[in-house]
């Protein structure tokens, strides 16, 4: 006798009972991977290798801030500093106004252009704003064009540099570093007042009487 065919019941069953086998097995495969795992895994290191390096700028360590001795009044406050001042104050105002007039690598070159032009607009500035008699040639150029210094007969005091040369001689603190002077300086019968370029709020006055 021939064996009976099979059902198409029984072969859609058996091929689904097949299909439900070799699922089982793939799941219990440890070495089985997702469809996509493998793309999804490399995508971050594709993003990563394709991510640009740091630039040597980025990773320069910032530039050190300006070094300065220590300052015998805190910052934003003139002074004076009195004739009667303890010696150790009197040598840090010293030291101070040394270095504010010292160059350092980051400062601008002079500008002796500028340097010429604005020596005689404050000469002018200086003899309309005196309160005294002005000595003659009232302004000049000092250590190296870093620093200029006005002399007065009367009226010195820690507004005049910045004022003589804003309001009257018509630049600016700005300017006036950008050319490389350091310090504006006004010395009077009594004080003498120096006044940074680089930071409008530093200014320190003492006791230095023209002879």
């Amino acid at each position: 006798m021939h064996p009976a065919p099979a059902r198409p019941c029984a072969l859609r069953v058996a091929r689904l009972s097949l299909a439900l086998v070799l699922a089982v097995a793939a799941c219990d495969d440890p070495r089985a991977e997702a469809p996509g795992a493998a793309a999804s895994a490399s995508a971050p290191q594709t993003a990563a290798s394709a991510a640009p390096a740091p630039s040597a700028a980025e990773t320069a360590a910032a530039p050190r801030a300006r070094e300065m001795p220590p300052r015998p009044v805190p910052l934003g406050s003139s002074g004076p500093i009195q004739p009667s001042a303890p010696p150790e104050q009197q040598m840090m105002a010293i030291q101070y106004t040394l270095a504010m007039v010292s160059p350092q690598p980051t400062d601008p070159l002079v500008d002796k252009g500028y340097v010429e032009a604005i020596v005689p607009k404050l000469a002018a500035a200086a003899r309309t704003a005196d309160k005294g008699k002005t000595p003659p040639d009232p302004v000049k150029a000092a250590k190296g064009n870093r620093k200029i210094e006005v002399n007065m007969g009367k009226g010195c005091t820690e507004r005049t540099p910045a004022n003589l040369i804003a309001q009257r001689a018509g630049s600016s603190l700005r300017e006036a570093y950008d050319a490389g002077i350091l310090v504006i300086s006004c010395r009077d019968d009594r004080w003498e007042c120096h006044q940074a370029t680089r930071d409008p709020s530093d200014v320190l006055c003492h006791a230095a009487p023209r002879r």
